[in-house]
């Protein structure tokens, strides 16, 4: 009974960090489309994020680094949309089966790709950043580890499957 209300526990907070990473997502974007007008907002994006000075030096790369850092945020709300779906699907009674397997890959997957866009957004803004000398807000990219972990946690819930299936056919 315990793992049960765990599980819900953990929905609960899966469905909140989904909401919370819409809402940057779209934070972001908004202050973005202001900014276009307005040069002064790029001081204070979305949550404190100053990207003056990359602004003033272009446009286009401060189009870039704004597509990233949403692109970052969006792929971790699909992340946690994920774990959601997981969750949902779980079941306490028999827990190893495809869809969880294949959930647990997706999100593998899913942590792969934001690592890959949290290094190529650090690799930009420490490009123009350090060349200019400008304020540099960097991307976690400890992503690489965690998505190894997944897919060999997916690894052993499809072997747990096969297992399961060869037991099923001997009875």
């Amino acid at each position: 009974m315990k793992t049960e209300k765990l599980l819900k526990v953990m929905k609960f907070f899966s469905w909140f960090a989904f909401i919370g990473l819409m809402i940057k997502s779209g934070g972001i974007l908004v202050t973005y489309l202001l900014s276009i007008e307005n040069a002064a907002i790029s001081k204070s994006l979305y949550d404190g994020i100053n990207l003056f000075e990359y602004r003033n030096y272009s446009f286009t790369q401060y189009s870039f680094i704004i597509s990233y850092k949403i692109l970052l945020f969006a792929t971790e709300a699909y992340i946690a949309f994920l774990v959601i779906k997981l969750l949902r699907k779980l079941n306490i009674k028999q827990p190893f089966n495809m869809d969880v397997q294949k959930l647990m890959q997706q999100i593998s997957k899913g942590i792969f790709y934001l690592w890959i866009l949290a290094i190529v957004h650090n690799t930009h803004m420490q490009l123009i950043g350090k060349k200019y000398d400008f304020q540099m807000d960097l991307f976690s990219s400890d992503f690489v580890f965690l998505s190894l972990i997944i897919f060999i946690f997916a690894q052993i819930v499809k072997r747990g499957i096969e297992i399961q299936s060869e037991n099923d056919l001997t009875i």
